[in-house]
């Protein structure tokens, strides 16, 4: 009784996984770099570092990058996203009608894309 129970249990917390989740997780690195230098760089208003930046940011999300400099106009892009094939694979698992919706719900079917960001204030010419 013990075994069915357990076999249940590792069964349906198995299900409740999607593969997007699973295998690519619920997070994306981005990598944010300037080519002015001193340039402060922020990922959805926290700040990250000077010049260049690594940040973790959840999937199925578009995030805000601002970049800032003293005496230069702020510039401020959003990150894209696209779909994460996958996602596709819950139809080996269960014909996705449990995993694929998971992913879905969980943002893991949506990934950032690209994930490496050149984002420079704007300056006048000195």
């Amino acid at each position: 009784m013990k075994k069915t129970i357990a076999v249940t249990v590792l069964a349906i917390s198995a299900l409740m996984t999607g593969c997007a989740s699973t295998i690519k997780g619920t997070q994306d690195t981005i990598t944010v770099n300037s080519l002015e230098k001193g340039t402060l760089i922020y990922v959805d208003g926290v700040k990250r570092g000077f010049d260049d930046a690594i940040a973790q940011v959840k999937r199925g999300d578009t995030h805000t990058i601002k970049v800032t400099k003293k005496g230069c106009e702020d510039l401020v892009v959003q990150t894209g996203e696209s779909f994460d094939p996958t996602t596709l694979l819950g139809i080996l698992i269960d014909f996705g009608i449990i995993t694929i919706p998971v992913d879905l719900i969980s943002g893991a079917a949506w990934k950032t894309e690209p994930t490496i960001y050149t984002v420079t204030p704007i300056c006048q010419p000195s």
